[in-house]
């Protein structure tokens, strides 16, 4: 990870500022502290959905048969008969 900073100008709505304020006072954040979280947040989120569509690909060009997932199914419910009610 790179520890040098770029500064850059953005403009937000004034409702989205707002917001961010009330939340980074809160939580005692910088603004730009608050801002790279966000940002963070949302490259992370971006990430896991690419990966998400990755795994519905992969399964969809390859669905599982069923001769494959019954048994892990049956060994799942027999846990559950073994649980006292």
């Amino acid at each position: 990870m790179s520890h040098t900073a770029a500064k850059i100008a953005i403009s937000l709505p004034g409702d989205i500022f707002k917001e961010i304020e009330h939340i980074r006072h809160q939580l005692g954040l910088a603004r730009s502290q608050a801002i790279v979280e966000a940002i963070r947040f949302w490259i992370q989120k971006r990430q896991e959905q690419s990966l998400e569509q990755s795994y519905v690909r992969g399964y969809l060009s390859k669905p599982e048969k069923r001769s494959e997932v019954e048994p892990f199914f049956l060994a799942g419910l027999s846990a559950f008969t073994k649980e006292e009610w």
